[in-house]
C-alpha cells in the first residue's frame, strides 16, 4: 500500500465523519423547525379563541340574568337568538377542533412547566363556558372544572402571557413582542391625516 492509499483513506473516513456530523446536525434543525411551527400553531389558535371569548362572556352574562330574574318572552327569545349566534360563531372557528388541537399541542411540544399548565387552564376554562353557554344554555351545570369565568380583560391579559411565554419558548431570542401598544399607530394618523 503506497502513501496514496492511505491519503484517499483519510480523506474517505473524514468525509463519512463529516456526513455524519452534518446528517446529526441537520436531524437537529428539522426537529427544532418543526417544534417552532407547532408552537406558532399554538399561537395562532390562541389569538383565534380569545378573539372570539367576548361572545361566550357576553352570552354567559345573559344567562345569568335569565336564570336569575324572570323574564318576557320577548327576553328569552334575544337570549335564544345570542346562542344561536354565538353556536354559528363557534361552528365559524371550528372550536371544538381548535381546543383538541392546542391540547395536543400542548402536551406534546411543552415540558412539564408552568407554560404548559397555563394552557391547560385555557383550555378548561374555554371547554367550560362553551358548555355552559351552548350546550346547556339553559341550565346550571356544576360538575365543570370552572363555573365562573374571567372578564373579557381579564382573560386577554392572560392570554398574552401564555403567547409572550410561548415566544420565548421558541428561543428566538424575542420577549414580550405580544401587548397593546403600538407605538407606530400615532405615527401612521398623523402620516395620512386620520383622526
Amino acid at each position: 500500500m503506497g502513501i496514496n492509499d492511505y491519503v484517499t483513506g483519510i480523506i474517505s473516513i473524514i468525509a463519512i465523519v463529516i456526513s455524519v456530523i452534518a446528517y446529526i446536525q441537520n436531524t437537529r434543525i428539522e426537529k427544532r423547525q418543526l417544534r417552532i411551527e407547532k408552537l406558532e400553531e399554538m399561537l395562532e389558535i390562541t389569538h383565534i379563541l380569545m378573539g372570539n371569548y367576548q361572545y361566550f362572556e357576553d352570552t354567559n352574562f345573559f344567562k345569568n340574568i335569565m336564570l336569575s330574574e324572570t323574564k318576557d318572552s320577548t327576553e328569552i327569545e334575544k337570549y335564544n337568538r345570542q346562542v344561536k349566534s354565538l353556536i354559528q360563531i363557534s361552528e365559524n372557528i371550528d372550536l371544538q377542533n381548535k381546543l383538541t388541537r392546542l391540547f395536543v399541542l400542548n402536551n406534546s411540544y411543552l415540558p412539564k412547566k408552568e407554560l404548559k399548565e397555563k394552557i391547560g387552564v385555557f383550555i378548561a376554562v374555554y371547554t367550560s363556558i362553551a358548555e355552559n353557554t351552548m350546550i346547556n344554555p339553559k341550565n346550571i351545570i356544576d360538575n365543570l372544572p370552572f363555573n365562573d369565568f374571567p372578564k373579557r380583560w381579564d382573560f386577554l391579559e392572560f392570554t398574552r402571557e401564555i403567547q409572550n411565554e410561548l415566544i420565548v419558548e421558541m428561543d428566538l431570542g424575542y420577549k414580550d413582542s405580544i401587548d397593546n401598544k403600538n407605538t407606530y399607530e400615532k405615527k401612521f394618523k398623523e402620516r395620512y391625516k386620520l383622526k
